[in-house]
């Protein structure tokens, strides 16, 4: 009879890597005499498992004779597909909204775990928005144009150019504590930026000179 390969799904784990034969024992109930020799924490080291997932597939193997996993076994799904759906897109429609209130949100009774769960599978992780100033596709049109014209230039002309550089102070909510879901790639697109009132402070300087 062949080893046991480590299978948790819970803990989204299917290793390929099988446990080191102890004692070269082939009965399962000699198998669990030889498990005592030797720590489940040293176990878990040399397999790169929880002590839970090593654990499980020894008293699985001990009992049985097997590691396969029973047809069913494991957690229910609680949501059809089409409550997934309507999880992810209110995700989606309001990026900042919590995993906590979303079941309400959508009418389905189940715990925040499960909802984030089911928007990780949707790929969307829970992130600090991205924090920088409120620029309209206009602003951003300008700005380019501006240093398009200005590609050519030599020292001299940017001798006659003042550069200034600012600070933030924020006088509403600390977005530090504020998050959203969004897919990797789209942390610098405007839904996912943070705005709030704030104070800008800045200096200017030149090539010679500047703010005091």
């Amino acid at each position: 009879m062949g080893y046991p390969l480590l299978t948790h799904r819970r803990l989204g784990c299917v290793g390929n890597v099988r446990p080191t034969q102890v004692g070269g024992h082939s009965n399962p109930g000699q198998k669990r005499e030889a498990e005592g020799t030797r720590s489940t924490c040293r176990v878990t080291g040399q397999v790169d498992r929880s002590e839970c997932a090593v654990r499980n597939c020894w008293e699985q193997w001990t009992r049985e004779g097997t590691h396969v996993r029973k047809t069913g076994s494991g957690a229910t799904r609680k949501t059809t597909k089409r409550e997934d759906r309507r999880i992810v897109r209110q995700a989606l429609v309001n990026s900042i909204v919590t995993h906590s209130t979303i079941p309400a949100d959508v009418g389905i009774a189940i715990v925040p775990q499960t909802i984030s769960s089911h928007l990780s599978e949707a790929n969307l992780k829970s992130k600090h928005p991205f924090r920088a100033l409120p620029l309209t596709p206009e602003h951003r049109q300008l700005r380019l144009q501006w240093c398009q014209a200005r590609s050519m230039w030599n020292v001299t002309d940017w001798q006659k150019v003042v550069f200034s550089d600012e600070s933030w102070f924020v006088l509403g909510t600390d977005y530090n504590r504020v998050r959203l879901w969004r897919h990797p790639g789209e942390r610098y697109n405007s839904p996912h930026s943070a705005r709030t009132a704030g104070v800008m402070v800045w200096v200017a300087i030149a090539y010679d000179s500047r703010s005091t």
